[in-house]
């Protein structure tokens, strides 16, 4: 995607006290401007990467150096942000910022340009949510009488803001490979059935499964069921509306835990102290009794799913 460079911002300039021979001292003008004055990153999608991208013009008063550019953001690990120089460069382009990188080389009166450093972040699920700040820091290295030293120049702030993130994907698989030929409800992908020959506790048609991704170390899973009304379909064909089905007499069981009775409220069925990628089965039973009637329903069981610090 072609971009339009913008004005360069944040030009100043750096006194640099050079040591040669470790007697006289000689001062060096050196300009480094940026565009952006700073680099800014908000993740709130941990599948997501995160590209931001800076041009750089520098200007050293010395007969050649090399210009050089390092990160420094604590509590983020450094394999995780790599870079690239060029306009709309390959995948295969970036590189781990895990050491010091050379940028380009320039003479005295020489003005470099730069067009230009991609910064590249991939987050992770085990990042903690949070502010990190840090810099980029540009140094150049300079040779004279064959002595050679690194000397800081700038710095480029950076910033990225990692969001609590909460993840999750409800599927559905059947419990037994092939369904009875009684089976005539109308089951679509995500569907929760039961069939209820007579009365007496009966286990969904259907095991879901909840596939969790979180940032967060604290996390809860809550659900909540209305009640089971008549298929409109089905009441054309009775002379009299059968009476609903209450929501409390639904219930669920997630992993290993018992099974709780679910209302039109929220109930916790599930919490954890970790983040990471978890996969977690939800089995769903019905109790009925003499009161109802028989007949097909259909009602909701919705999730909510809540993380936090």
């Amino acid at each position: 995607m072609k971009r339009l460079l913008v004005i360069l911002l944040g030009v100043f300039s750096l006194i640099s006290v050079v040591t040669l021979d470790g007697f006289s001292q000689n001062k060096v003008r050196a300009l480094m401007s940026f565009s952006p004055s700073n680099i800014e990153i908000t993740v709130d999608n941990i599948s997501k990467v995160y590209t931001k991208q800076v041009d750089i013009i520098g200007s050293i008063e010395i007969e050649e150096w090399e210009l050089f550019c390092d990160l420094n953001i604590p509590g983020i690990p450094k394999e995780r942000i790599s870079f690239a120089l060029g306009i709309n460069p390959f995948d295969t382009s970036y590189t781990p910022f895990t050491s010091k990188i050379r940028l380009t080389r320039g003479g005295k009166n020489k003005s470099t340009f730069i067009p230009r450093l991609n910064i590249r972040y991939k987050p992770s699920w085990l990042d903690d949510p949070g502010v990190y700040q840090g810099s980029i820091v540009f140094s150049y290295r300079n040779v004279s009488n064959g002595k050679e030293e690194l000397i800081s120049l700038a710095s480029l702030p950076i910033t990225i803001t990692i969001k609590p993130i909460f993840s999750v994907t409800v599927l559905s698989e059947p419990r037994r490979k092939t369904r009875k030929p009684q089976d005539t409800i109308n089951i679509t992908p995500n569907t929760l059935s039961f069939l209820v020959p007579y009365p007496g506790e009966w286990m969904s048609e259907e095991i879901l499964t909840l596939e969790i991704k979180t940032n967060d170390k604290n996390w809860a899973v809550q659900c909540m069921a209305t009640e089971l009304i008549e298929y409109e379909e089905s009441k054309k064909y009775k002379s009299r509306v059968i009476p609903p089905i209450p929501p409390n007499y639904l219930y669920v069981k997630a992993g290993d835990n018992n099974f709780l009775q679910l209302s039109n409220s929220y109930i916790t069925i599930l919490t954890g102290n970790k983040k990471g990628e978890f996969t977690v089965p939800l089995n769903f039973k019905i109790k009925t009794d003499e009161s109802v009637l028989a007949g097909e329903y259909k009602g909701n069981i919705m999730f909510l799913f809540q993380g936090g610090n």
